[in-house]
């Protein structure tokens, strides 16, 4: 059968298409203004994030500038200083002399090694109307006492450099010795030999803490009277401290005692250089103030002799030198005025092992140091001859020093011309620094010539010990 091309074709439908890749007819109608707003977003955020970038760099960029015209400024004063410290520090000239030299005990510290040895100055240790001090460590290994002084003026940069070339100065084992200094801006520090035992104030007036023994007590009396020996008789010229009291006597790991804050120095009227404690219009402490001071206005050595009176029966007592509003020896009259009762003003905690006759020569030399009138007292030679006299082991000792230089005085034969054996060693304590020449460039001091009285010596109050 033959078919006909004129035959109706058949039909056959389309496949459909996959319908993973038709597009919906919403896609179909949106598709254009979806990819619109997302661009337009991605816009939006691209362009919130380089604007904060932008902000930020702008922020550190300001602060950078900050920081770097403050160091710029920080070099300027200090290259400043460096070439012409006569402007701001006149006297540091001969203090960088004294520096530089080859026998220099001292030299300058930076600030950022004297931040970084207080651990940012929080190594506090103390405090006072000078300021704080501080414990530091620093990266040689030595450990110092940073004194950090307060509000210091324009006005004081003068004493403050003549207090540095001083100090440099006064070498003696019962002075705490000063080890260098730090200027920065207005922030001025001292570095003094760490003293590990604190100050004796706590010593004796802190609860919880160990009493001293009377032997100790006795001791540090004659390390503070070697100390203002020093200070009165060989130096040049003559200094006095002015501010003498427990809270300035410090004690190192063996109890040695050593005398501090020396303060800033002024001449006074006789051409003797006198100390002021710093940053204080105040002179002395209440308790341990010379009563004529009230009258003259002045400070001297006779001063310092009150004031070691008040600290000896501070010492003795562990009272306070101002207790509920009376000063200690206005209160210790009574028992200091009683040879029956004199034992009463012991220390009730080391009741039992005083020496009764050095505790009696102590409330003779307290009597006599505590004159109101400064021409009655004893010069601290007279005191040390006292304190020295009481310690049995020296007594010997003592006595044949003195008889030594009086017949070297008398015949000029020399102290071995009586037919004694040259001494092989110290006549009294071993840790008495007196036996060696002073450090002072102008006077050699010896313990037999310490002793001596000197001419036109105050003589001794009624009913006193007579010398």
């Amino acid at each position: 059968m033959i078919v006909s091309d004129s035959s109706p074709s058949v039909l056959v439908p389309e496949a459909s298409p996959s319908p993973l890749l038709a597009a919906s007819p919403s896609q179909l109608m949106l598709g254009v203004p979806l990819k619109q707003k997302h661009h337009s977003y991605h816009l939006t955020l691209i362009q919130g994030v380089g604007i904060a970038v932008t902000l930020v760099a702008v922020i550190m960029l300001l602060f950078l500038i900050v920081l770097i015209r403050q160091k710029s400024r920080e070099l300027k004063d200090s290259e400043s200083m460096d070439k012409n410290p006569s402007k701001l520090f006149p006297s540091l000239r001969p203090m960088r002399k004294i520096q530089e030299g080859a026998s220099s005990m001292f030299r300058k510290y930076s600030y950022r090694e004297t931040k970084k040895a207080t651990e940012n100055f929080s190594t506090v240790v103390g405090r006072g109307g000078f300021g704080t001090v501080y414990k530091a460590e620093f990266s040689d290994g030595s450990v110092a006492a940073v004194k950090r002084m307060d509000n210091i003026s324009e006005q004081a940069e003068d004493e403050f450099c003549r207090e540095i070339e001083l100090l440099a100065r006064l070498h003696h084992r019962h002075l705490v010795a000063l080890k260098g200094f730090c200027i920065e801006k207005h922030d001025r520090f001292l570095m003094y030999e760490f003293m590990a035992n604190g100050n004796l104030k706590d010593h004796l007036h802190s609860p919880g803490r160990s009493p001293l023994s009377w032997e100790t007590r006795i001791q540090i009396a004659i390390h503070v009277a070697n100390a203002l020996e020093y200070l009165h008789f060989y130096c040049d010229p003559p200094l006095c401290h002015r501010d003498i009291k427990s809270s300035n006597i410090l004690l190192d790991e063996n109890f040695v005692a050593k005398v501090a804050d020396f303060g800033l120095a002024h001449a006074s009227k006789d051409g003797s250089i006198c100390f002021e404690p710093v940053n204080t219009d105040i002179r002395g402490t209440p308790g341990y103030m010379d009563p004529e001071y009230v009258v003259t206005q002045e400070l001297t050595e006779k001063s310092d002799i009150y004031s070691y009176g008040v600290l000896l029966l501070e010492i003795v007592t562990a009272r306070r030198a101002v207790e509920d509003g009376k000063n200690l020896v206005e209160s210790s009259q009574f028992f200091l005025a009683s040879e029956a009762r004199v034992t009463e003003l012991v220390d009730p905690r080391i009741k039992e092992s005083f020496d009764l006759d050095q505790l009696q020569m102590v409330v003779t030399i307290v009597r006599w140091c505590t004159q109101r009138e400064g021409r009655s007292r004893p010069s601290i030679k007279q005191v040390l001859r006292l304190l020295y006299e009481s310690s049995d082991p020296m007594q010997s000792g003592f006595i044949q020093a003195v008889e030594d230089e009086e017949y070297e005085g008398n015949e000029g034969k020399g102290r071995t011309s009586r037919g004694k054996s040259h001494r092989s060693g110290p006549i009294f304590h071993s840790g008495d620094a007196r036996y060696l020449p002073s450090s002072s460039s102008t006077s050699r001091s010896y313990c037999s010539r310490s002793f001596l009285l000197e001419t036109g010596s105050p003589q001794s109050p009624p009913n006193m010990l007579s010398l």
